[in-house]
Parts: structure tokens; C-alpha cells; sequence
């Protein structure tokens, strides 16, 4: 887990726009600063990539699915912990959590859509 100057860096990998601020504002307090991706390929350019503490991944995305994503951090042997998001059925989060574990990732957990900031960081590990 790397640290720059004391802060921690998320990123959030959402494409609605609205839900991806509202995660941003519900993450930007304390310690933590905020990358918000709106495609998984941006996620991959992102110079910061290997020193995320956390990717909030939502399961669809227009450019590859969160499965893609979650395999190409594998293979980058990423360290980030992992919280998948979705409005799918909880079946397949419950199948994305088992899919990243499986794989090497530290998957946290899952959300279902709408979640709360308490959810959120309350499957984050974070304090309220």
C-alpha cells in the first residue's frame, strides 16, 4: 500500500457520471485523494495505477466489463483492494467477489446500487 505525504489514493471506475461524483465526494474527506475513471482503459493509463490503496470498480463499463478489469489487475499483480459495485443481482456480485479472490485480487467486497457513504467506507475499512 503506498502512501504519498500521508494520503491515501482511490480510484473510482464508474461511468455514469452523477454516480461516479457522488462516490468521489462520499471518499474525498481525511487522508484520501480521488482519481474517477470513467472507462477501464482510463484506469489502466493512469500514471498512478500501482498506487491505488483502492479501486471502487463498478461491474459495467461501456469500454470492458469488470471482469476484464479485474483479470488485467491481476496480471499487473495489483495490491489495491478492490470493491465491486453494480446494479446487477447480488448472484453476480456474489460471483465477482469469488471471481477476484480467485484470480489473486484483494476484493473487499461488494455494493449493491444505491449504497450509503456509510456502506461505502464501512466496506472500505474506513471510519465513518
Amino acid at each position: 500500500m503506498t502512501r504519498v505525504l500521508g494520503r491515501q489514493k482511490f480510484a473510482v471506475v464508474e461511468d455514469d457520471p452523477f454516480m461516479a461524483d457522488v462516490v468521489g465526494e462520499m471518499l474525498s474527506c481525511g487522508d484520501i485523494d480521488v482519481e474517477i475513471f470513467a472507462l477501464g482503459a482510463e484506469l489502466f493509463d493512469s500514471p498512478n495505477l500501482m498506487d491505488f490503496e483502492a479501486i471502487v470498480l463498478d461491474l459495467t463499463l461501456p469500454d470492458m466489463g469488470g471482469f476484464d478489469v479485474m483479470d488485467k489487475l491481476a496480471d499487473m499483480s495489483s495490491s489495491s483492494s478492490i470493491l465491486v459495485t453494480s446494479g446487477h443481482d447480488p448472484a453476480t456480485l456474489a460471483a465477482a467477489k469469488i471471481y477476484g479472490r480467485g484470480i489473486g485480487l484483494k476484493v473487499r467486497g461488494v455494493l449493491t446500487k444505491p449504497f450509503s457513504r456509510a456502506e461505502l467506507l464501512a466496506a472500505l475499512g474506513l471510519p465513518a
